[in-house]
């Protein structure tokens, strides 16, 4: 359970703040949101560690490893002998002690513990460090993106569905909505 475990380390949105402006030599930074999450804002020079299910699954049964989820732009930095400081995210956690011990960020957290000295969560995660530093962030605020990827009911008139495959069709959801 997460009340076994030892207090986690935490970073606050001023201390990751200053390290990054150090300049290099600074903390290896993981983002452990979705693919799309970190495509659209991340913090700047952060790697994604993507959290499907199937990553969640594969870490949980030792199938694969933390150096080989990592982009290969910064696995010279993982795999480097000197002690490296690991400071991970996601989109809000505040308390890591009420993570769920299944849930990806427990799993990912207690992964890092085992391959470097220093691993800390950082508190409140993207949107309280976005919110405070978004000079020190890269891409597009969320806000500027689309909510949601598909855009359901178009105004655009319908010719009906389309056929892909034998048995896969395309068509809107007025087209399914028509009985």
């Amino acid at each position: 359970m997460a009340g076994d475990q030892l207090p986690r380390k935490v970073m606050d949105a001023r201390k990751l703040a200053s390290l990054l402006r150090s300049g290099p030599g600074g903390p290896l930074v993981i983002d452990s949101r979705s693919f799309v999450e970190y495509n659209s804002w991340h913090v700047l020079s952060s790697v994604n560690i993507c959290c499907s299910k199937l990553v969640k699954r594969r870490l949980q049964q030792g199938k694969v490893t933390i150096t080989e989820l990592i982009q290969p732009a910064v696995r010279s930095q993982v795999e480097a002998t000197e002690p490296q400081d690991v400071v991970v995210y996601d989109q809000s956690t505040r308390d890591a002690s009420v993570l769920a011990a299944d849930s990806f960020l427990s799993i990912l957290l207690s992964k890092l513990d085992g391959c470097f000295d220093s691993v800390a969560i950082l508190t409140g995660g993207f949107a309280t460090f976005s919110s405070c530093f978004p000079g020190l962030c890269e891409g597009k605020p969320t806000a500027l993106l689309p909510v949601s990827l598909s855009q359901p009911c178009l105004p655009v008139p319908s010719v009906g569905l389309t056929r892909i495959l034998p048995h896969l069709y395309l068509g809107s959801q007025k087209d399914v909505l028509n009985k």
